[in-house]
């Protein structure tokens, strides 16, 4: 039976000499496999190839057939085409950078048609976005993780030391409590720097270099806690490059 949906193509895999299979993120049926066929033939037009690029927003119609878990592409279009991404190194960066975090945090066959708008959303604001790059991947880090079901709590207290800690997805005042789990709490410098993101006011985020290659390391950290797979993430070191 031909159906169609739409997707983002998360990762793909060589399988012969002319074809691919797709990882994409579907809106009505989460994470799904495609057999793109032809896409690596001599003839095929580099446009069909640029259409499996990570997070490639796409119209997919495939045979569905529920015996199978790899069902096969019948036609690919573009959903959706960016003016910037394509054409900004830095973008492109962070593109891969949204890329590999998802496909290691999004559970297979999981439907989630929030996330699905929310990266729409989030590939339309980089799209348009020219200034402020640097701080993009925290603040899509912490976007994401509400929707995801790890939202950190913003629970910040002015009036006190106070940490956060990223086991428990939380500020906590008394320390003294963690003597030997230390490393599972942010110093107070850079838990006052996740304090300014999480407060989502612009006007507040001043972390330098250092304070934001920090902090997405210690998000990482956050996400590799509450994830199973996230060993060898590699996309933030380009990341260290460009921004």
């Amino acid at each position: 039976m031909l159906t169609s949906t739409q997707g983002f193509v998360f990762r793909t895999t060589v399988w012969s000499e002319t074809s691919v299979i797709a990882k994409v993120f579907t809106l009505e049926g989460g994470l799904q496999s495609y057999m793109v066929k032809g896409v690596r033939s001599k003839g095929c037009k580099q446009n069909k190839q640029n259409l499996l690029q990570p997070l490639s927003y796409v119209d997919i119609t495939y045979y569905k057939n529920s015996k199978r878990e790899l069902q096969y592409v019948k036609e690919l279009k573009p959903a959706k085409q960016w003016c910037t991404i394509p054409f900004d190194f830095r973008k492109t960066a962070i593109v891969f950078f949204m890329t590999e975090l998802l496909y290691k945090t999004v559970r297979e066959e999981e439907v989630n048609p929030f996330l699905f708008r929310h990266i729409e959303q989030e590939l339309e604001r980089l799209d348009e976005q020219e200034d402020s790059l640097a701080h993009f991947p925290i603040t899509f880090m912490l976007s994401t993780a509400s929707l995801l079901g790890i939202e950190p709590l913003n629970n910040y207290d002015h009036s006190c030391r106070c940490v956060f800690n990223l086991k428990e997805g939380c500020y906590v005042t008394n320390m003294e409590c963690y003597k030997g789990r230390e490393e599972n709490l942010l110093s107070e410098e850079m838990s006052g720097v996740l304090y300014q993101y999480l407060s989502e006011d612009k006007d507040c985020m001043t972390a330098t270099l250092p304070q934001r290659r920090q902090l997405l390391k210690s998000l990482l950290e956050y996400y590799k806690i509450h994830f199973d797979g996230l060993s060898n993430f590699q996309s933030h070191i380009v990341l260290h490059e460009v921004l």
